[in-house]
Parts: structure tokens; sequence; C-alpha cells
């Protein structure tokens, strides 16, 4: 990681990041809750958690992935912090 975490305020359904965006950091989620979802090719969500606080998500970048597989978007207000990948 690099050096430390920008807090992040995020309102009810604010996209954290979606998918295909590149994957360069590491979201903790302090307050709040937030789905993660992908998108088919024919335009079909699917819900594959839901977070809350004490939940990582955008942990991919950290094993080499380039791109986000899927998005998170917030259910609730709520904060969570941004690490960046080094």
């Amino acid at each position: 990681m690099n050096g430390g975490a920008t807090a992040l305020t995020f309102r009810k359904d604010q996209v954290l990041f979606a998918q295909g965006d590149p994957a360069d950091s590491v979201f903790y989620v302090q307050e709040g809750k937030v789905k993660v979802a992908v998108l088919s090719e024919q335009g079909k969500e699917a819900v594959v958690a839901i977070l809350a606080a004490g939940d990582f998500c955008g942990e991919g970048c950290l094993g080499g992935q380039g791109v986000r597989m899927a998005s998170v978007v917030a259910m609730t207000d709520g904060v969570a912090a941004r690490m960046e990948k080094a």
C-alpha cells in the first residue's frame, strides 16, 4: 500500500468504482453498506455480495487484476477508506 488512506464519504446510490475501471486501490468500508455487482453482456445485473462496516472491496488489484471485475455501489450513506496500490 502507498502509505495511507483517503477518507471517502459516499451517498446512497453513489458508485465507488465501476466494472472495467482501472484496479488501482482497495476500499475499507467504515460505515454504511455497499453492494458488489457484475453486469453481463446482455445487461443483466447480478449482486455478488453486500458489504458493511469492517469489510474490504477492490482487493483484486493486489493480486494483479488490471481492471475491476465488478462494480461497487452504495446502498446507504457511509464512509470508506480508500488505499491506493503502490
